[in-house]
Order: structure tokens, then C-alpha cells, then sequence
């Protein structure tokens, strides 16, 4: 008995822990069906689309699928046909109409998920190498193209010596090839299509990177009458008019859209059909807790490689995806996390039924703002998999939360524990930026009893104009938020601190700040800074701002006292 259950284990098929190959994976292991995706494409005539999901959410997989099913293939290749004929696109509504489709177009692959090159020359030389392997792959194309120019710009381009403006519209040129070749309109497949940029973001050649797929994106995808369809996919969906500006075809769907929203991560349907092939039905529960939880157009799915991985060992529960997910924008912004984001992400880890309400952007902008704003930054963060929304996105806020167990442990790995690294000094001078924008007077008031604390002797902490330059300088780190001002007239007399917004952070209130100092430890602090509060309406301080149109504004007045101080607003 005990050797006919070890023959029928090994009789299942293999799990396909780290394969993306779709073509390995239907024949070889077991595979979860997402055939239909290649029906709702086909059915919906989206033109060209992008996909955007957090890595190891099998966009990779997705796109070989899409590549082995509607790929033209040579009378020396394989025919894969038979491996979609078990699948669902073979038995749907309609199937006649959408297996007619198989084989019938010359296909372009492009993945650039390994591009992260710390420089733009090899940032470049990665590009060109790819395009050629590309270039190569469909050398039989350059029968159809005439001796002269056209062939030696195709022959250029596969051995890597085409010059930068060749190379940019070597996307084009393929198409135009492919097109010219087969008579038949071409799929164009482009994975992980912002790897390049995030990089190029985090490494310092960003504008050479966008100037780059700006030229060359566009070239084959916008209007071609040669494309058949354009598949994208990537983590992040930028502004239009950033990378992508010129593909005004373009749709875009991402984990707030309902379309397509199942063909991405494994539904609850798929994991018990797994958990049933495999015998370990008893294992569901933990399985949901620890690697359910992601909302995709309001539909929650499983983390597949997660779910795979914990199937491959032994059904053991870890975080499978901490490393795995790394993502060089989010590294980038967690070393330092601006507004009010720390509380918030901190508060997402306590066990508050409350999910907490947080600005949310559909569209990050371009990269190099996605840190200027909260919004872009939630965003960011629901698109890299560490959050999920709860529901959709009303007058520009949405519910957050924390999708499942493992994403609380990688949570709290990649962001709020390199946050905690950074020094105490450092972190209370961006808690004076979040009580600003958070509009808490007693939160300014801790921030600067703390700074007391430590920056102040006790004899240092007599005169006024030594606590005016202590705030002064608390404050002056935000210069990129602030125009700082002080001592300067406004109304009906010299104020001594003023915080007007920069153009590009109106969200932050105008700050006045007052500051007076006790003479003896007997003077009441609180009718001191009582007093500093009122003399910023009786001068009028915030005429100037006034003038200006600015009408939200916060006014202190702070009165010290040795390493005391109290607050009036």
C-alpha cells in the first residue's frame, strides 16, 4: 500500500517553480489555465494595452503564452497547437473563432526584465543586444527586403552596430520587415517594458532612458496598420506624456480595472483545485492567510509564486516573495519617507479593523515625481503588490490595507525597517514636515521639546533669538518644500518665521511661526505663547500671503523656556 501512494505521488506532475516558459510548462508540468486571456484580447480588439501587476504575478508566463500561441512557426519548429487544444480557449463559446487564430502571425518578444544596468553605456549596449538576439530570431525576413539600404540597416541592427536614431526606430523597421515577409500583421509582446526606466531612476540616466523609449516604443505601436496587437506589461503605469507620450492607442489596465483582472495571480477557484490535485485540502486555510489577499479589480487573487513555491516545499508557510519583489524605486524612496506616510504604514501592521483612507493617483507621473507627492507614493506602493485597495478610488482617496501574512513580514522588511535605520535625529526633522502636514501643533510642540533635549544646554537656553534660531534651523531642511522666510515685514510689523509652499506642494499649509522666550522658570509658557499667537493677528503677519492667495495657514505661537516650551495655536 505504502509503494502504490509514493507511485501515485509520482505520478503527479512537477510543480513549475521557476519556469516561465509557457510552452515547458503545458507540456511537462502542471498548469493553471489562463488560456482565456487570448480569447478576451482577441475579443475585445483593444489595440495595443499594458498590463500592470506587481513582479512574480505571472506577466512573464503570461506573455510566453501569448507568444506560443500566436506565434507563425517555421516547417522545422515544433507545432505546439495540441497544447492549447486541452485548454479552455479550445472548449469556450466561440472556439472555432479564436483557435483560428493560432499560428497565424509572425510575433515580436521582447523582455526587458533584467535590464538594470547601473550606467547609461551599458544600459544601451543591454538595449542593443536584445534588439539584435531579436533581430536574429527572424532572420528570415531579410529574403523578402530589397539589397541596399533596408538590408544593411537590418543587418546593422543585428550585429549591434546601428547608431542610436537607428536603433531607436529599430522597432518599426521590424515590424515593417515581419510585415513585408509574412504578408500578415504582426504581434508585438513587450514584458516588464519600465525595468529599464525604474532603473535608469534610480542610476541617474534617466532622461537618456525616456528619450530612448520615447522614440522607440512609439515608433512600431502608434497606429501602425501592420500591428495586430501590442501587449505591454510591467509594475507601473506612468503618465502618458512621460515614456509612453505618442501611444494615444493605448489601454491601460491595472489592479484597480475589472477587465482581464483574473489572469493574473491564482483565484480562489484555482488554489482549491490545486490543493485537491495535489491532496493537501486541509492546507487551504493557512494558504489563504498567508498568500491571498491581493484585490485586483475587485477581485481577490493568490500570489502564484508564493503559492507554488509553498506546494514545491512541502507545504511549509514563509514569505516566499521577500526576495523576489525588490523594486528599485521603492528602495529608493524608502530611505527617506515624506509626509505623513511613516504613521499611516505603521498603523497598516496594528490589528485596527479601520483600514486607514489615503490620497491615491491612477497614474504615477513621471517617475521622477513619483516621490513629490503622498498619492504617487500609495500608488506606488499598491502597484509594487505592499498594499491592496479596498475599493475603488472615490474623489482621489481610497481604503488601504495589508494584502496577507507574508506581505506583513516582507512589509515590514523592505520599508519600515530600513526607515528605522535611519538616525533619530534625522527621522524627528522629517516629523516636523509630517506635523505641518498633518496640521498638529502638538506634534510640532514633541518635535521640538525632543530637539531641546538634545541640541540644548541649559545655559545655551535663554534668549530669544538663540530659540528663533533653533526653529530656523529645524525647519530649513525643508527648502525643497518651503520658502522659508524670517524676520522680514509683512502687515503691521516683522514677523519672525514664515513657511510659504512651493507651487508643486500646495497640499502643505503656510506656516507663521512666533517665538518668545520666558525670562525665570516662575513665567507661565502657556500665556507666553498665548501672547506670541495673538500678535500674528493683531500685525497681520499673514498679510503677504494673503495677497498672494494663500488661505490655508497654520500660526504658532511658541513660547521656551530652558528645554521646556509650550504651543498656541
Amino acid at each position: 500500500m505504502k509503494r502504490e501512494a509514493i507511485g501515485a505521488r509520482r505520478r503527479l506532475l512537477p510543480l513549475p517553480v521557476g519556469k516561465s516558459i509557457w510552452e515547458e510548462v503545458a507540456a511537462h508540468c502542471y498548469c493553471v489555465d489562463k488560456t482565456l486571456l487570448i480569447r478576451d484580447l482577441i475579443a475585445t480588439r483593444a489595440g495595443t494595452v499594458l498590463f500592470t501587476r506587481p513582479r512574480r504575478f505571472g506577466k512573464t508566463t503570461a506573455m510566453q503564452m501569448l507568444k506560443c500561441f500566436f506565434e507563425k512557426r517555421g516547417a522545422d519548429e515544433p507545432d505546439v497547437r495540441h497544447l492549447f487544444e486541452s485548454r479552455a480557449i479550445a472548449h469556450c463559446e466561440d472556439a472555432d473563432e479564436w483557435m483560428a487564430e493560432q499560428g497565424k502571425y509572425p510575433v515580436i518578444y521582447l523582455t526587458f526584465k533584467d535590464h538594470k544596468s547601473l550606467r547609461w553605456k551599458e544600459a544601451y549596449g543591454a538595449l542593443a543586444i536584445d534588439i539584435g538576439k531579436e533581430f536574429k530570431r527572424h532572420a528570415a525576413c531579410m529574403e523578402s527586403l530589397p539589397p541596399g539600404k533596408e538590408r544593411e540597416d537590418y543587418v546593422d541592427i543585428c550585429e549591434r552596430r546601428a547608431d542610436p536614431t537607428l536603433l531607436e526606430n529599430s522597432l518599426k523597421v521590424l515590424v515593417d520587415a515581419l510585415h513585408s515577409h509574412y504578408n500578415e500583421d504582426v504581434v508585438v509582446l513587450i514584458d516588464e517594458y519600465d525595468t529599464p526606466v525604474t532603473t535608469a531612476s534610480a542610476n541617474g540616466y534617466y532622461e537618456e532612458m525616456v528619450s530612448f523609449m520615447r522614440a522607440f516604443l512609439p515608433g512600431a505601436l502608434k497606429d501602425n496598420e501592420h500591428v495586430k496587437m501590442g501587449v505591454m506589461t510591467g509594475v507601473l503605469r506612468v503618465a502618458k506624456e512621460g515614456m509612453l507620450s505618442g501611444l494615444n492607442n493605448l489601454n491601460v489596465f491595472t489592479v484597480f480595472d475589472e477587465p482581464f483582472s483574473e489572469y493574473f495571480g491564482f483565484t480562489e477557484d484555482e488554489v482549491e483545485e490545486m490543493t485537491r490535485y495535489y491532496g493537501r485540502e486541509d492546507k487551504l486555510p493557512e494558504i489563504r492567510s498567508w498568500y491571498d489577499g491581493y484585490v485586483f479589480g475587485g477581485r481577490e487573487v493568490y500570489n502564484p509564486w508564493s503559492v507554488l513555491y509553498y506546494f514545491n516545499a512541502g507545504c511549509v508557510a514563509k514569505p516566499y516573495w521577500l526576495d523576489t519583489s525588490s523594486n528599485d524605486i521603492i528602495a529608493e524612496l524608502v530611505e527617506e519617507l515624506p509626509f505623513d506616510m511613516v504613521d499611516i504604514l505603521e498603523e497598516l501592521l496594528s490589528d485596527s479593523e479601520e483600514h486607514p483612507v489615503v490620497p491615491m493617483a491612477e497614474e504615477l507621473g513621471p517617475y521622477q515625481y513619483i516621490r513629490n507627492t503622498p498619492q504617487t507614493l500609495y500608488a506606488l506602493l499598491v502597484s509594487a503588490g505592499y498594499l491592496k485597495p479596498v475599493g475603488p478610488i472615490i474623489s482621489g482617496c481610497c481604503e488601504v490595507a495589508i494584502p496577507n501574512r507574508e506581505v506583513q513580514g516582507v512589509f515590514t522588511m523592505d520599508i519600515l525597517s530600513k526607515f528605522r535605520k535611519d538616525s533619530g535625529q534625522s527621522r524627528r526633522l522629517r516629523a516636523v514636515e509630517t506635523a505641518f502636514y498633518r496640521r498638529s501643533p502638538e506634534a510640532f510642540k514633541r518635535c521640538v521639546e525632543e530637539f531641546l533635549l538634545e541640541s540644548a544646554s541649559y545655559f545655551d537656553s535663554s534668549a530669544e533669538g538663540f530659540y528663533h534660531g533653533l526653529v530656523l534651523g529645524m525647519i530649513s531642511f525643508m527648502h525643497d518644500v518651503y520658502v522659508i522666510t524670517s524676520n522680514r515685514e509683512s502687515g503691521y510689523g516683522r514677523f519672525d518665521i514664515m513657511l510659504k509652499p512651493r507651487a508643486e506642494h500646495r497640499d502643505f499649509p503656510a506656516v507663521l511661526i512666533e517665538v518668545k522666550a520666558a525670562k525665570t522658570e516662575a513665567d507661565d509658557l502657556d500665556a507666553l505663547a498665548a501672547e506670541a499667537r495673538r500678535q500674528i493677528d493683531e500685525k497681520n503677519y499673514a498679510a503677504s500671503l494673503v495677497a498672494e492667495g494663500v488661505t490655508d495657514i497654520m500660526k504658532f505661537g511658541i513660547a521656551f523656556f530652558a528645554k521646556r516650551a509650550a504651543i498656541a495655536k
